[in-house]
């Protein structure tokens, strides 16, 4: 885009200081969370479930083992206190202790050990039921994290902005990853922005970038929404140095119905300025062979190719248009 002269005084302009905020609207991707919350204390088992449902894979296996082995390491202390309690156990061996505590907590009781003693029943007793409740717990958990609906949507890496067909416009592929299609597919595309309010406040606004197809039937492999660029549009008259400034972002969603399992599935992703591309389009990733069958070639996905018909450049287009 055009590069046009910073302001004199920011104070008095759209455009915030870059210094006032520096990278606090970034939607990441991969859906890590990288803001620090002041005065907002977020305690794991103030909301288990939801830190439960959310934690990657490896920290919830390794914190289930470590709560796993932790509890049977409690209660293998507890029976240690009455040595004698538990017949076919030696004497003062922590592991013989340890494995009745794993068949108790468990329920599965093969029988080698036994409780004799009240105290040693008393404790088995304590363990059984709070076994029961954590197999249920895990049960829970682990099929809701399988059964969650997710969406296998593939985002281009580059959001591209063309100079084709007499229109400037912006254009995001989207890919459905999975054999059965999306259903009742709702696009929705926004641009995100620091703007500097009248009172001087700097605070973050988002403008709606109407797509010319917003919704789509079924999604069985691949679209490409496009929002044109004119003069109702908020990019029209920005340059890249505004919205550098502004720390604009793309930010892209995408709602649906998955047809296989009937459950809406949601998708998005966010494109910084230094993701955008000019003057390309993407190259076509679907091909018909001569005996009817359709070959879809994720590989070429983010490929992009230089319009041969381009009549204008992006940036010369930009540079006409008022500030």
């Amino acid at each position: 885009m055009a590069q046009h002269a910073a302001p004199d005084h920011p104070a008095q302009s759209d455009t915030p200081a870059p210094s006032a905020v520096t990278n606090t609207h970034r939607l990441e991707d991969n859906g890590h969370d990288t803001i620090v919350r002041v005065g907002q204390v977020d305690r794991i088992w103030s909301d288990f479930y939801h830190h439960a449902l959310t934690a990657p894979w490896s920290t919830f296996f390794y914190g289930s083992l470590l709560v796993y082995v932790g509890i049977n390491l409690l209660f293998a202390l507890l029976y240690m206190m009455d040595s004698q309690g538990i017949s076919g156990t030696q004497p003062h061996s922590f592991a013989d202790f340890f494995f009745f505590s794993v068949q108790t907590l468990s329920t599965v009781g093969y029988g080698g050990m036994i409780p004799v003693s009240h105290t040693a029943n008393l404790i088995a007793t304590v363990e059984v039921l709070g076994g029961m409740m954590i197999n249920a717990l895990a049960t829970g958990l682990i099929f809701a994290r399988f059964s969650r609906p997710r969406a296998r949507v593939m985002f281009s890496h580059k959001a591209l902005i063309l100079w084709e067909n007499n229109q400037l416009h912006l254009d995001i592929r989207i890919a459905n990853c999975r054999r059965s299609p999306i259903l009742s597919v709702d696009v929705e595309c926004a641009l995100a922005r620091l703007i500097r309010t009248p009172a001087g406040r700097v605070v973050r606004q988002f403008d709606p970038l109407p797509l010319q197809q917003a919704h789509v039937p079924v999604l069985r492999f691949a679209c490409t929404p496009t929002h044109v660029i004119d003069d109702n549009s908020p990019l029209y008259g920005m340059t890249e140095a505004d919205l550098s400034a502004q720390e604009a972002e793309i930010i892209v969603s995408l709602t649906g119905t998955d047809e296989a399992s009937g459950q809406t599935v949601f998708a998005r992703s966010a494109y910084g300025f230094d993701r955008m591309l000019y003057n390309h389009r993407f190259v076509d990733i679907i091909n018909a062979g001569p005996d009817g069958r359709i070959t879809v070639d994720y590989t070429r996905f983010d490929q992009t190719e230089s319009p041969q018909d381009a009549t204008a450049d992006v940036a010369e287009y930009l540079a006409d248009q008022p500030d």
